[in-house]
């Protein structure tokens, strides 16, 4: 039996981003489990009105654990279910894994069935994760990444095996071993969408601007001056015509629009300045009432200061972020906890000043179901405004049918120039 010369598997996430992947997933869980479970404990440590209103938050962990627990399932999955390539001396055998349906696909291609190879790139999504970074390093969201074609007789026709890398180097190790039978191998520019597409080999033998190549040892040697010279030629010959023109100012605005969506993701960017405001304005207020507590004008056991102070401030809060963030529920309290602890530094509990300030941080621990009721409340009311403040969908042009100078040209549904 023949042994394994070479083999390339899908890398897995950096351990950096892994863990704060699952940590994020954990952290939400355990929150869907405070508002699951919080309002049944509260309930029976303390029979009050309020704690039966909280109970209305139920629904609301059961749903965000629920969809919070796919997405965990799902991401380990993907981290765990790695597609593999291995090079034996006389063929190659693979196994890809389909994310939708989880089903994987085995098979094997003789070397000897190959009569043709070619050389370009696919796109690596979410590449920034499989990559070792700094901190501060910013890191794309897609790389352009090497990728092998070997086109093969079956029984059935023509069949691709399409072998990705994450590394140049890894495809000279390969075609090291391929090159050895004299095939002919082509570089290409056209980026197909799905390489595991039937009709791959007949989208690259379509490629207008193939090249035929001898393999020297560096298959980027070839590549590289190959690339600049399809977009060098496109610059000098032809200028763009108005379609081109007008397919790629959509393109600049769809990369706009998506990165404006990127930015609506975050709960912090969403929250903006006049929702921040009503921190250090909600802090006055309390330590007015701590301050009048201690002069004796204001009950400092009485509830219902603290929780007029957070209802009121948690809407305030609601109305006036940019956008609604479900991560925004944590803020709220998390932030008006930080500020309450300073509210008061007497260590002694018969101070009515200690009294308020323990009294309003108590209820801040206690809020966080009140507050998702609100923030549902609020998200409702503002669903036309929140849509209406979306960034608009830019019109998609009509498709052209030449090759612009980025290379551009839309064949079909499976294939993109670099």
């Amino acid at each position: 039996m023949s042994l394994v010369i070479h083999e390339q598997r899908k890398p897995q996430m950096q351990p950096f981003y892994w863990v704060i992947t699952f940590e994020m997933h954990v952290l939400g869980l355990l929150l869907s489990l405070v508002l699951t479970m919080g309002p049944l404990i509260l309930l029976y440590l303390w029979n009050h009105v309020w704690s039966w209103i909280s109970l209305a938050a139920i629904p609301a962990g059961i749903f965000m654990g629920a969809k919070l627990f796919r997405s965990l399932k799902g991401h380990v999955w993907n981290n765990t279910h790695l597609d593999e390539y291995l090079l034996y001396e006389d063929h190659v055998e693979y196994e890809r894994w389909d994310p939708e349906s989880k089903d994987s696909f085995k098979g094997n291609l003789w070397l000897g069935d190959v009569k043709e190879i070619y050389y370009g790139r696919y796109i690596f999504s979410f590449s920034y994760a499989y990559k070792k970074s700094k901190m501060s390093e910013t890191l794309p969201m897609a790389e352009l990444m090497p990728v092998l074609y070997l086109v093969g007789t079956g029984e059935q026709g023509d069949r691709t095996v399409a072998i990705p890398f994450t590394d140049s180097m890894d495809a000279n190790r390969w075609l090291e071993v391929i090159g050895r039978r004299d095939l002919p191998i082509y570089l290409t520019s056209i980026i197909v969408q799905d390489l595991a597409d039937e009709s791959v080999a007949d989208v690259l033998r379509e490629d207008e601007d193939l090249e035929q190549t001898a393999f020297d040892g560096n298959i980027e040697r070839q590549y590289r001056p190959y690339l600049d010279r399809l977009l060098q030629e496109s610059d000098e010959e032809r200028e763009l015509t108005e379609e081109e023109l007008n397919q790629l100012e959509y393109e600049m605005k769809l990369y706009q629009y998506e990165e404006a969506l990127q930015k609506r993701r975050s709960a912090f960017r969403g929250t903006g300045l006049l929702a921040w405001l009503v921190f250090p304005v909600q802090f006055g207020i309390a330590f007015w009432l701590t301050r009048a507590a201690e002069q004796g004008t204001v009950d400092p056991e009485q509830m219902l200061y603290p929780i007029l102070l957070l209802g009121l401030f948690s809407i305030l809060f609601f109305v006036l972020v940019k956008w609604m963030r479900w991560l925004q529920i944590l803020i709220f309290p998390g932030v008006t906890f930080i500020t309450f602890v300073f509210l008061d530094f007497s260590e002694v509990e018969t101070d009515p000043s200690y009294q308020m300030s323990s009294m309003l941080l108590a209820m801040t621990m206690l809020s966080l179901p009140v507050v998702t009721l609100i923030y549902l409340g609020i998200r409702h009311m503002r669903k036309g405004r929140d849509i209406k403040n979306l960034p608009p969908i830019p019109e998609p042009c009509q498709p052209v049918s030449q090759t612009n100078d980025a290379g551009v040209r839309p064949e079909n549904h499976l294939s993109t120039r670099t």
